[in-house]
């Protein structure tokens, strides 16, 4: 009842906020057949101080004025513009064309789920709304499920946690930003991918390979970076609500409104409650912990229609998960047995600011600082651990970007700082450590026409603890046949300090006996940091098929490290041995994937991707554990002509996946080398209509739809205090079948 009356209220509150006509739309350039989303466009009203810009993915929205004016559109490289807009309420797609010129074209948008570069030196693949409509998406981590690039697993048996993987290796090593700034590092290592609402997404930005040089020196695989929906093109309001199997609930509700012509203001607001205890393997345990999740954000944004914007807020979570042995599933139990408990907490508040300026007698240069701070408590206790972590970290990053001559060669310059201050306890151990890193970078472009990109950055760090660093990156890319092919080659090099304890959170739902092997005096853990260079290449060709549009790309990468710190779970099956490599670790992999429009508004997409990824392990070297050698997928999408209806289908097959060596245990506790190969489907049918002029979707969907399971994923859970247990051995699906259903509503 609690919950119905904190969605009520808040329903209540918004409902009054009326809305004015917005125009929808996007800005596209053309390159012979192809074209490019044109990101940054700046588009306002003649005579007035409605403005706004095109996001990531070239789109954009824009009050309407009461009166009839023309819209101006002005980027740098073209003349400014204005066009006559006939129809407010349909979508307006611009294309820029060679020449300067300016044409408009009002349409109803057929976009991609997923939307591939064809321009971009760097592969990058943007994950639109569409996409994170086709699943339940209810988090970050879950908005993969439909993406071949990206491996969803759960991290153990017993947290109901998830974790990723990129280019075979875990999400760690991929930089996982937040509106390009850092997010996922640290403490938010562990479960911090379930802390950004799916409702709360408006793309994601995936790009392979070694990063920019502007977002850090973190970037080992490659880059995601989430934007958030924005208050000054966002609905004024959008509630999502959820419900699965499980018994897990919850409400998102997204409110925006524009104050004034230059001043937006928007909250993001998500509840979710887990009350149902299950457990469906029979092993007493809780297969997915109960609790609960409050999280929000307020997000402001200011445009003084002086070529000044500024972007601030700040948000708060707070998430509870308990979990473990419940009595009522236990078939032989009395008050004197101990019980296995987890639990698990976390409470996160941060702050942001984003202020950005254009100089308008300087065409194409613009400066920008971004500023962030956060502090997150983490604690896992149970009953085999105990840990509680603190971290403090404060960011600054300074961008000044100009053009030298021609916009043929263009320039980012600029500086950051990182603070962060880390505590932690481990059982009886306290570990404490302070970063303070210093850095100045610097970027070029250069651009023939469209065939021919290369973007060279470097960047010099200074690390309090590890010295003076250089980071190179590189990428290039050829274009030929009007740009329907396109070859891409990138290389770079990272460092990342290891966050030992959340990097393997996992871990600590066991009864091993963490080792760190520490030899460096003064480091974090008196572990060297993490070094590794990335490089490899990305084909692509576009072609038609039977008159529709169709595109095959081919990703080959490798991930050579230099330095890394090694999880050992093979030396010994009672012990976590953690030491610095002494030897190789590499990361191969190969990814081909097949994307056809078979016929209007039915989509199909293919992938098969090989992955070896092997470390030294005491002078052996094996494969990394729980890592696919092979994986395929499809997925098909078809909305009826109607647009009333959307369907999805998604199979994913799996290969086998090597397990730790458990054969010094008893027979009954021994696993198999190899986890058998197997496939997970997922789906969803969606309704779309209008209630008084809103959108209204209802969806139904299931995950696991062939209800495998993982046969007994507790190791010794008949005896959880005993020398043996172990839940961290996971290599698939802990649930099996489940069913879930939501409703969206979203007023413009």
């Amino acid at each position: 009842m609690y919950y119905v009356k904190w969605v009520t209220g808040l329903l209540a509150v918004v409902f009054p906020m009326l809305l004015k006509a917005q125009l929808n739309g996007r800005v596209i350039e053309i390159s012979g057949t192809d074209t490019t989303a044109m990101p940054g466009v700046s588009l306002s009203w003649k005579n007035t101080s409605l403005y706004t810009s095109t996001d990531s993915a070239g789109y954009f929205k824009i009050d309407a004025p009461p009166y009839k004016t023309k819209l101006v559109v002005n980027y740098v490289g073209y003349a400014t513009d204005s066009l006559q807009v006939k129809d407010n309420t349909k979508f307006l797609l611009i294309r820029l064309k060679p020449g300067n010129q300016l044409n408009e074209v009002e349409i109803v948008f057929e976009k991609q789920s997923t939307e591939l570069s064809f321009l971009n030196p760097i592969k990058l693949e943007t994950l639109t709304e569409r996409s994170l409509m086709k699943a339940a998406c209810c988090n970050l981590s879950e908005s993969f499920e439909t993406n071949p690039s990206v491996d969803v697993n759960f991290a153990d048996a017993v947290s109901g946690a998830k974790q990723i993987q990129l280019l075979g290796l875990s999400g760690q090593y991929a930089q996982i930003t937040k509106e390009n700034m850092p997010y996922l590092r640290g403490l938010a290592n562990s479960y911090g991918l379930s802390f950004i609402p799916g409702t709360w997404i408006h793309s994601i930005q995936l790009g392979k390979g070694a990063g920019s040089v502007i977002n850090g020196y973190e970037s080992f695989t490659g880059q995601i970076n989430t934007e958030l929906q924005k208050p000054e093109d966002s609905e004024k309001l959008s509630f999502n609500t959820y419900v699965n199997e499980n018994g897990r609930n919850e409400y998102n509700l997204n409110m925006a409104r524009r104050f004034t012509p230059k001043f937006s203001g928007g909250i993001l607001s998500h509840l979710s409650y887990n009350p149902l205890k299950e457990d469906r393997n029979k092993d007493g345990f809780l297969d997915i912990p109960t609790g609960q999740q409050q999280n929000v954000m307020a997000k402001m944004y200011y445009n003084s229609g002086k070529k000044f914007e500024w972007q601030f807020g700040g948000g708060y979570l707070n998430d509870a998960r308990n979990g473990g042995q419940d009595k009522s599933f236990l078939k032989s139990y009395n008050d004197s047995n101990a019980l296995y408990h987890l639990n698990i907490g976390n409470k996160k508040w941060e702050v942001y600011s984003k202020t950005g300026f254009v100089f308008p007698k300087k065409p194409g240069t613009s400066m920008g600082l971004q500023l962030s701070y956060l502090e997150h408590d983490l604690s896992n206790v149970n009953s085999s651990n105990s840990y509680a972590g603190n971290q403090k970290t404060f960011y600054a990053n300074y961008i000044f970007q100009g053009i030298i001559k021609t916009t043929k060669h263009t320039y980012r310059v600029g500086a950051s700082f990182l603070n962060d201050m880390v505590t932690e306890s481990f059982n009886a151990n306290k570990f404490k450590r302070l970063e303070q890193v210093p850095g100045v970078f610097s970027e070029y472009a250069y651009s023939y026409k469209t065939s021919f990109n290369l973007v060279a950055g470097l960047r010099g760090d200074y690390h309090n603890l590890y010295g003076m660093f250089v980071t190179p990156r590189l990428h290039m890319r050829f274009g030929w046949n009007e740009n329907k092919t396109v070859f891409r080659i990138s290389g770079g090099k990272a460092l990342r300090t290891s966050s030992i304890f959340s990097d393997n959170m996992q871990l600590l739902a066991s009864s091993r006996q963490w080792n760190i092997t520490g030899t460096e005096a003064g480091l974090p853990y008196g572990l060297k940091p993490e070094k590794a260079w990335n490089f490899g290449f990305n084909f692509t060709q576009k072609f038609l098929i039977n008159y529709r549009d169709a595109y095959v790309t081919l990703d080959v990468y490798r991930t050579e490290f230099t330095s890394q710190v090694i999880v050992d779970l093979d030396k010994n099956t009672q012990e976590v041995n953690i030491y610095n490599l002494n030897g190789r670790s590499y990361s191969n992999t190969a990814q081909i994937e097949f994307n056809w429009e078979i016929r209007k508004r039915l989509f199909v997409k293919t992938a098969y991707r090989f992955v070896d990824n092997r470390q030294t392990y005491t002078n052996k070297l094996l494969e990394k554990p729980f890592i696919s050698r092979h994986r395929a997928f499809i997925n098909v999408e078809y909305t009826t002509k109607s647009k009333k209806w959307m369907f999805d289908a998604t199979c994913q097959y799996n290969g086998q996946k090597r397990i730790p060596s458990t054969e010094n245990n008893p027979q009954e506790y021994q696993l198999r080398t190899y986890s058998p190969e197997f496939y997970n489907v997922l789906s969803q049918i969606t309704y779309l209509t209008k209630l008084n002029k809103a959108d209204f979707n209802i969806y139904l969907g299931v995950e696991n739809a062939l209800n495998f399971k993982q046969a007994n994923p507790i190791v010794s859970a008949n005896d959880p205090f005993g020398k043996y247990f172990d839940a961290s051995m996971v290599w698939g699906p802990i649930y099996g079948r489940m069913l879930y259903a939501g409703l969206r509503l979203k007023i413009k």
